[in-house]
């Protein structure tokens, strides 16, 4: 009756039904960073019904972040992110599994922290870990979903190993990325991170629910009120996905 109460409305949406409810609490989802984008995306996917949730972030509560790092406040600074979005995601959802690690994603504890999740979120902040998630899920064969913000402007894309197109192929390796904007030299509104956190659970949602597969680029610039799709196939050559 307890699970029935909680996401009553959520059920009445006719997609997800008692059915979907059922997938999303049998599902896994590791998500990699837990600031901006990632307290974003717990929130949604804990008041969602996920089962189980992996957090991964080893930084700690700034000031800087409590202006769109939605899980924290002032008196969470100074606090480990994952370990005190944890604590707060457990008063929200007490009945889903949430686990925290307060460390760096490395190539050598990727299989250890993500291999058994059904899913991963990018919630991360450099593409130099966005290429070694895109590469390890690759060769694992774990289904996730890329998601970027700086300034008003945000794009979110569903990764499917060989059979999407990757993040390689989006942006090959002849990019600068480090000349592209960034948090630290454009700043960011908070509504921008909200707004693609949501695009991003609700692929998420849908993945887990039917097993559909995004594969355009949305994007979304929150100051001027405008979104577009990127289509986007396969890159012959890619090194990331061999295509």
């Amino acid at each position: 009756m307890r699970q029935f109460e909680r996401y009553e409305k959520q059920v009445l949406f006719e997609p997800i039904g008692n059915a979907g409810q059922r997938k999303l609490a049998k599902s896994r989802v590791g998500i990699i960073g837990v600031g901006a984008l990632g307290t974003n995306m717990a929130s949604l996917c804990a008041r969602a019904g996920i089962g189980s949730l992996v957090l991964i972030d080893n930084d700690r509560v700034e000031l800087s972040n409590l202006q769109r790092q939605m899980l924290f406040d002032e008196g969470d600074l100074g606090a480990a992110k994952a370990q005190k979005a944890a604590e707060k995601l457990a008063k929200i959802n007490s009945e889903i599994q949430i686990e925290a690690f307060v460390e760096r994603l490395e190539p050598t504890n990727f299989g250890e922290l993500l291999g058994n999740c059904d899913l991963l979120l990018d919630c991360t902040d450099n593409f130099a870990t966005r290429f070694m998630i895109n590469e390890q899920a690759l060769k694992s064969g774990i289904p996730w979903i890329y998601s970027g913000v700086t300034a008003a402007s945000g794009q979110s894309m569903f990764v499917m190993p060989f059979d999407t197109a990757c993040l390689r192929c989006l942006i090959p390796e002849n990019e600068l990325v480090d000349d592209f904007p960034a948090v630290h030299n454009s700043g960011i509104i908070g509504s921008i991170v909200t707004i693609i956190a949501s695009i991003s659970v609700s692929m998420a949602l849908r993945f887990i629910v039917e097993k559909h597969i995004e594969r355009d680029v949305l994007c979304f610039d929150a100051w001027h009120l405008q979104c577009h799709r990127i289509p986007m196939e396969r890159t012959p050559g890619c090194p990331g996905c061999r295509a």
